[in-house]
């Protein structure tokens, strides 16, 4: 037989009002519905960021559809711009030869018209 006695058992008990048990109970029990709240929030999150990824995939394309359209624009303007160039000599080119063919012909009537008088 072993003798009890001569050892002593401490038990340490911590003694708190009702009021601080009953809220750390309250705590606990709004602790399951905020974790289901957190996992539900931590869903919707997800799905945010795939619709912004989605946004910003589009808005890339978008952007360089507009870049290809305004590069295409660009091209155009620099041959319609060289044309315009050529155009422009051609004209001056048949300005000039009008003038002179004008002048030409002044010249010739007056000419002619001289000689007639004269003889």
């Amino acid at each position: 037989m072993k003798n009890c006695a001569g050892q002593s058992r401490t038990t340490d008990t911590l003694c708190f009002p009702v009021e601080t048990i009953k809220k750390v109970l309250i705590a606990a029990e709004q602790k399951k519905v905020l974790e289901g709240q957190v996992i539900l929030l931590n869903q919707r999150i997800m799905g945010l960021n795939d619709i912004v990824r989605n946004m910003v995939e589009k808005d890339s394309v978008t952007v360089k559809l507009y870049t290809d359209q305004i590069q295409i624009t660009k091209e155009q303007k620099s041959l319609y711009q060289s044309q315009i160039t050529s155009l422009e000599k051609a004209l001056r080119k048949e300005r000039r030869k009008r003038f002179w063919t004008g002048a030409g012909g002044v010249v010739t009537t007056g000419l002619a018209l001289y000689l007639f008088a004269t003889k």
